[in-house]
């Protein structure tokens, strides 16, 4: 369910650094949209608080080595909160970030983000839809990465800035000066690039691999 304009945003912390934890709650509670319903160092005390105040996101902090994520991740699914599971990891292992995406998780997130980005992602993802969002490197989703095709040209860049745009391709056409033949040509190129099968799917799969900006664009 879409959490209402007028609502405030129900944020469950799980992170085991104090500091950290201590940071995030504060961070959070400052937004008069959002309320944190909690803030625990691990997994058992979240599926502890979670029945009696359940969440709309759940904010968990992982370290470098993904300690205790992978069955916390299954067991936080379980209790009904996976679709709104925002991941704030350190370092990029290889295929981790894109493994914790096929698993539910919506946003993955470096854990130096910013406040504002963080803050926009989780109203983000308060939103109706399945857009995810991931900030990581080209080695941690490897599946789209993997080929030495994937790397955009400079036109290719600009049109699927435009298409982010929500642009059509007779305006990118006339944006560019070039014919719609030519942008649809490039729009062929990058879905075969990024194997992509919608331009959303490509938009979000350029982001994933650092190749457009990640800026969040919030409703007025």
């Amino acid at each position: 369910m879409t959490v209402g304009v007028m609502s405030r945003i129900r944020v469950l912390v799980v992170e085991s650094h104090p500091l950290l934890r201590g940071g995030l709650e504060a961070v959070l509670s400052a937004n008069d949209d959002m309320t944190v319903t909690a803030a625990v160092c691990g997994i058992e005390q979240a599926l502890h608080v979670i029945p009696h105040s359940p969440p709309d996101v759940v904010v968990f902090g992982i370290d470098e080595r993904g300690h205790e994520v992978n069955g916390s991740l299954a067991r936080l699914l379980a209790v009904g909160v996976g679709q709104r599971v925002v991941i704030l990891g350190q370092g990029d292992r290889p295929g981790h970030a894109e493994s914790l995406l096929q698993q539910g998780v919506r946003a993955y997130l470096p854990k130096d983000v910013s406040r504002d980005h963080l803050t926009s992602v989780i109203r983000e993802i308060c939103r109706e839809g399945e857009r995810v969002f991931i900030s990581a490197s080209p080695s941690a989703l490897p599946s789209l990465t993997r080929s030495g095709g994937t790397v955009l040209s400079k036109r290719e860049r600009e049109v699927i800035l435009l298409v982010a745009d929500a642009m059509s391709n007779a305006q990118i056409a006339r944006k560019l000066s070039i014919t719609k033949g030519t942008v649809k040509r490039h729009l062929h190129n990058i879905f075969a690039k990024l194997n992509a099968v919608s331009r959303i799917d490509a938009v979000n799969k350029a982001r994933a691999v650092m190749m457009i900006a990640t800026t969040i664009r919030l409703d007025s």
